[in-house]
């Protein structure tokens, strides 16, 4: 039995727990044809009969998931009795919820659900945690040295050859075609001819943040002894930095620096060796804690990417747009907001704009 059949008896089996069906028939749809959804599922319940159409959502990609919607829509559109229907082992909220808002219906082997027929029928079950989290299977287009093919072909939309970009970025041309076919099996990039173009950034972009996290930075807590973090800048913009020093200001502080909008207590700034960190705790003179920190210092996890396309701010070395959109998204205080400010003013243009091609 196929891992596609196998995955379908369960989903067979949690339609059954979650609804006292009468009779349930359910076929495999045909193998890779786009116009034909996954599955159907003859249903028969109380004094009705109707058919179940439904895509499987087994990836990551939103781009996917999307375009999965888009075909369950369009076959609905031209089979008007047909009611449509995604299944994965989990939907989070958020996909719950688009699934919604697009008229699909959804049931995941977690327990969330939600199914309506006419006016008998009407299931809605959600709250339900992932019983099947999983690492990523296949190769990160999120990781440290991969996000760097993400940040150049973002910055700049063009067709790109394998050896002309990861000659631009500095990668290994090996490492650049492989990332480039896991990106295309995610529906993030397209080949025209024998080179290659980004789609469905906003997509890409909403990806990124729920596999970026933030906390994996090392960070160090100081106290800088100012009135509040706008001294703070001005104090570093007063220092003879050398340029042996590697460093960028990140988060809310780096936003403020390139599009002020919500209020903030911290300046956190990336370091990469010892030496850089050394050198701001003791110009600053600052003091270690472990509550009242208003300046923390960053070893970052993006060891490789952290610096890419950071950009020059007043005389400081600001975090480029995306690291500051991805750090601050899911950063507690008031971060979204600021992260969804930074992407209207500045970001919005660069990743929806036409391809430059």
């Amino acid at each position: 039995m196929s891992e596609q059949k196998k995955f379908l008896e369960k989903v067979k089996e949690k339609l059954k727990e979650v609804i006292s069906f009468e009779k349930v028939k359910m076929e495999c749809g045909p193998q890779n044809d786009p116009y034909q959804p996954d599955f159907t599922v003859d249903v028969v319940f109380k004094n009705w009969k109707f058919k179940l159409v439904g895509e499987i959502i087994n990836q990551p990609s939103s781009s996917l998931f999307r375009a999965s919607l888009s075909k369950l829509k369009s076959y609905v559109m031209k089979n008007q009795e047909s009611v449509p229907i995604v299944v994965a082992n989990y939907l989070s909220p958020q996909r719950r919820e688009e699934c919604k808002k697009e008229g699909i219906y959804f049931l995941d082997l977690s327990g969330n659900a939600f199914l309506q027929y006419r006016e008998g029928l009407y299931i809605e079950r959600t709250g339900f945690p992932n019983r099947f989290p999983e690492a990523r299977k296949g190769r990160n287009p999120f990781s440290d040295k991969a996000s760097i093919i993400l940040r150049a072909m973002l910055k700049k939309k063009e067709l790109w050859g394998v050896r002309k970009l990861a000659e631009n970025i500095r990668l290994d041309p090996g490492y650049v075609s492989r990332m480039f076919r896991e990106l295309e099996k995610l529906n993030y990039l397209v080949r025209i001819n024998s080179k290659w173009k980004l789609k469905n950034e906003k997509s890409i972009l909403e990806d990124w943040v729920h596999n970026y996290d933030y906390k994996k930075n090392m960070a160090f807590k100081y106290f800088c002894l100012a009135k509040g973090p706008e001294e703070i800048l001005n104090r570093l913009k007063n220092l003879d930095i050398p340029k042996n020093i590697n460093y960028a200001i990140g988060f809310h502080a780096g936003a403020y620096l390139v599009s002020p909008h919500a209020a903030f207590n911290e300046v956190h700034i990336y370091v990469s060796v010892q030496e850089s960190m050394d050198f701001f705790v003791n110009k600053l003179s600052l003091k270690q804690v472990d509550r009242g920190a208003n300046l923390i210092l960053l070893f970052p996890y993006y060891k490789h990417s952290i610096f890419y396309d950071k950009q020059n701010v007043k005389n400081l070395w600001v975090s480029s747009d995306i690291q500051l959109y991805i750090d601050l998204y899911n950063y507690p205080l008031r971060g979204l907001e600021q992260a969804e400010h930074l992407y209207e003013k500045r970001l919005k243009k660069l990743i929806e704009s036409e391809d430059l091609s």
